[in-house]
């Protein structure tokens, strides 16, 4: 069976719930969701290269984005490109993971954020960004976007979920049809006995493809394992 057909006959993914925005939200004006996008994030499972990630569209398997990992010096970082190879961005590890885990800026610019990517006292991620999708007005905090990432686990698997507004424009969680198995209750919450996940991306309508790849990277680096699968 093809994995075009394998995707087609796969039970339907449990994400659901997301809402199409009365007015697009991005950083990547090319990106922006047209329908209410189901993607999913495959990691690389080559153990020589354990930062690598390729999202593709779960019903053609197409490719949207690849996600290479590299360094700066000592710092991890990771550069995301579209589907025909071109940077998009690259997102840089920093020392305050706590606070402000990442830096987000485009090629070849070391000085102005993209996307500011804090972490509140709550634990929720926040992201901070100019809406390229807004009007150009004078007084430029007015096309400023808030999206907040909250985890959303339950029985079935592990997940998060971002809003803006209070509005859910992205669900995040590991794939119960791609994934064999779920073995995070298993190793009773150590992540590095975990194999690494496949993860469904469900993107609202009007919401940022690009922005959802770097929110589900992130959440495959810190929340769901990232270390390779045993040898078979």
């Amino acid at each position: 069976m093809s994995v075009y057909s394998a995707l087609i006959s796969a039970p339907t993914p449990v994400n659901k719930g997301v809402k199409k925005l009365d007015h697009p939200v991005g950083i990547r004006p090319e990106h922006i969701a047209k329908d209410e996008t189901l993607l999913y994030l495959k990691p690389k499972y080559d153990h020589r290269s354990p930062n690598e990630y390729t999202i593709k569209n779960y019903w053609d398997d197409s490719t949207v984005f690849t996600i290479t990992g590299h360094k700066y010096g000592d710092t991890p970082a990771r550069e995301f490109r579209d589907s025909s190879g071109l940077p998009m961005f690259h997102s840089r590890a920093t020392s305050l993971a706590w606070r402000r885990p990442l830096r987000v800026r485009l090629p070849g610019n070391e000085q102005d954020e993209l996307v500011d990517f804090r972490i509140q006292s709550n634990n929720v991620c926040k992201l901070s960004f100019r809406n390229s999708m807004a009007p150009e007005i004078e007084d430029k905090s007015y096309n400023i976007v808030n999206v907040e990432v909250r985890d959303t686990d339950n029985a079935l698997c592990s997940g998060c979920s971002a809003t803006v507004k209070g509005q859910k424009v992205l669900d995040v969680r590991e794939s119960i049809t791609m994934n064999k198995t779920l073995p995070r209750w298993r190793v009773q919450g150590d992540v590095s006995l975990m194999p690494r996940q496949v993860l469904e991306v469900l993107v609202a309508e009007g919401f940022d493809m690009s922005l959802a790849a770097l929110i589900a990277v992130h959440m495959a680096d810190t929340k769901f394992s990232t270390a390779p699968p045993p040898r078979r």
